[in-house]
């Protein structure tokens, strides 16, 4: 018997997805097989681009199965019959049934870390050259959103490291504003040293929280 695939993102199952280490990636397929009245969902999880995998629950009123393992799969051919029990699947498989929907799936975020002297919005020697690093990256996509965060250590009191770090969120700004970044695309925050990368005391010099973090989506 002839079989044709066809994709959507819309599945008649339940789908609970539960964050363990990282983001979720998962896959949904609806499989219509020519000739018969059978509709075949296909759930399957992958990892994401950080190698991190989540938890994913696939229930109809027949009953339920999860997905703990990348690159396995379950099936589901009525909504009252359960779930099929986990199976792996192979990555030429995934890339065949699942070429359209990756393609139309979005970037992933590229987290950049700039550091700074101290009591300075001046970046320090090594962080100078992921500049053009975050400039290439935005070169590369169609759309792109930056989120800029700036952060100090807690040499200074509150409202001394609020207003640093705002100036050095707004530092990078400028920076990426004179090589053609779009100021609507970048969004701006800053915490002071009320989010340390490294926790410490108080007026403790930390050239690890002295940081921007940059995001781009």
């Amino acid at each position: 018997m002839k079989t044709n695939y066809s994709q959507f993102f819309i599945v008649p199952v339940r789908v609970a997805c539960h964050e363990m280490r990282g983001n979720l990636f998962v896959l949904l397929v609806l499989l219509i097989i020519s000739g018969c009245a059978t509709v075949k969902d296909t759930v399957v999880l992958v990892q994401d681009a950080d190698g991190k995998v989540g938890q994913l629950t696939v229930t109809t009123r027949g009953g339920a199965k999860t997905l703990t393992v990348p690159n396995t799969m379950v099936e589901v051919t009525g909504f009252g019959k359960s779930p099929s029990d986990p199976k792996k699947i192979d990555q030429t498989r995934i890339d065949s049934l699942f070429t359209d929907s990756i393609k139309a799936l979005p970037l992933e975020p590229v987290r950049f870390l700039l550091y700074f002297l101290n009591n300075s919005t001046k970046l320090t020697t090594e962080s100078k050259p992921l500049i053009p690093e975050i400039l290439s990256l935005v070169d590369k996509r169609d759309f792109y959103e930056i989120s800029i965060i700036g952060h100090t250590d807690t040499t200074g009191d509150d409202e001394y490291d609020m207003r640093l770090s705002s100036a050095r969120s707004e530092a990078v700004r400028d920076v990426l504003l004179s090589h053609g970044i779009r100021s609507g695309q970048m969004e701006l925050r800053y915490y002071g040293k009320r989010d340390p990368v490294i926790p410490t005391g108080d007026n403790v010099r930390e050239p690890r929280n002295r940081r921007v973090e940059v995001v781009v989506k």
